[in-house]
């Protein structure tokens, strides 16, 4: 990425094979998405080692003025002059909608991953069940915290491929949506710090490899939460 004191590194995974197996909890009716297990190819990608920062995102504002169609709580927890307050700047940025990250993510010549790919940046070829391993390890997250971490604040928890914060610190949003012909769908990976109270609209704590969160999307304004945030990942040629 482009502008970011945080030197913006990625690793390349794929191609490759794996069974997908993923659970689920929603507030909104049962989730219409097979849930496996079923064979998901994954191709060639360079994925983000950490999720979009504050200070990345302030820098895409700054190169193309962009401004959200309907801004309600965008980026809520910045100044009202668009500075990303002292002491963030290398945290996840939150407040986003899936547009929000989408804008970001094509300014910077990637994409979101699917919900597929996404499992597999965090569990790998051996399917772990934590990004670190087959135990929980509270001391590898930002779990059941007080606010938000730096990205690079938990080296201990990297997955397989070297990639940070995929379980804990921030919710991230990926591609893929559902719609059941009345209403659509996102889906959420990885959990958050913030544990909410049981049924929470977006829940929180740590959340395995293999699970994922379905929310309906409403509008940006609704959709936007202190803690969702994004990665990007891009195509390789092969």
């Amino acid at each position: 990425m482009r502008n970011s004191n945080l030197e913006r590194r990625t690793a390349i995974i794929g191609p490759d094979t794996y069974i997908y197996r993923c659970s689920h909890i929603t507030m909104e009716s049962t989730c219409a998405m097979d849930h496996g297990p079923r064979l998901v190819e994954v191709s060639k990608l360079a994925i983000d080692i950490y999720p979009v920062t504050n200070r990345e995102y302030a820098a895409f504002l700054k190169e193309t003025e962009y401004q959200p169609d309907q801004s309600e709580s965008f980026l809520r927890h910045w100044s009202n002059n668009r500075r990303v307050p002292n002491g963030i700047e290398e945290r996840p940025v939150v407040w986003v909608s899936t547009s929000d990250a989408q804008a970001f993510a094509s300014w910077a010549g990637r994409r979101l991953p699917t919900d597929e790919e996404w499992q597999y940046i965090a569990a790998g070829p051996d399917l772990l069940p934590w990004p670190w391993g087959r135990e929980f390890d509270s001391g590898r997250c930002n779990h059941d915290g007080q606010e938000l971490c730096d990205v690079t604040s938990h080296s201990s928890g990297v997955s397989w491929c070297g990639a940070h914060d995929l379980s804990g610190n921030a919710w991230e949003w990926t591609s893929s949506t559902i719609d059941d012909g009345m209403h659509q769908f996102a889906l959420i990976r990885g959990g958050s710090f913030y544990h909410g109270p049981e049924r929470w609209h977006i829940g929180g704590g740590a959340r395995r490899c293999d699970y994922h969160w379905k929310i309906q999307l409403m509008n940006p304004g609704i959709n936007r939460a202190a803690t969702v945030g994004f990665r990007c990942v891009s195509e390789v040629a092969s």
